[in-house]
C-alpha cells in the first residue's frame, strides 16, 4: 500500500475544490464525497485538465500511468491517488 502524504492531501483537496467551481462552474460547494462524474458533470478531458492544472498550482507531478477509473469516482478518491503518486517539480 503506497503511504499518502496528509499535507499534501489537504492541499490538493482544497485546490481541486477551487479548480473544480470555476472549471465546472458550479454554484455547490465541492466536498470530498463529491462525485466527479455523476454528481459534479466532469467529462475525462476535463479530468485530464484538472490533473495539469493541479500539477501547475501545486508544482507537483503526477504520475497518472497507473491510475484507473475506480480511483476517480470522488474528490477525496483522486486527492489520495494524487498525494500518493505526486513528486516535487
Amino acid at each position: 500500500m503506497v503511504e499518502v502524504d496528509g499535507s499534501l492531501r489537504q492541499q490538493v483537496v482544497a485546490t481541486m475544490s477551487d479548480l473544480l467551481v470555476r472549471m465546472l462552474r458550479l454554484e455547490q460547494p465541492v466536498t470530498e464525497g463529491s462525485n466527479l462524474e455523476d454528481e459534479l458533470g466532469m467529462s475525462s478531458s476535463q479530468g485530464v485538465q484538472l490533473i495539469l492544472d493541479l500539477e501547475r498550482d501545486l508544482s507537483i507531478m503526477v504520475d497518472v500511468e497507473d491510475l484507473e477509473q475506480e480511483e476517480l469516482v470522488t474528490v477525496g478518491q483522486l486527492a489520495d491517488y494524487i498525494a500518493a503518486h505526486a513528486t516535487p517539480q
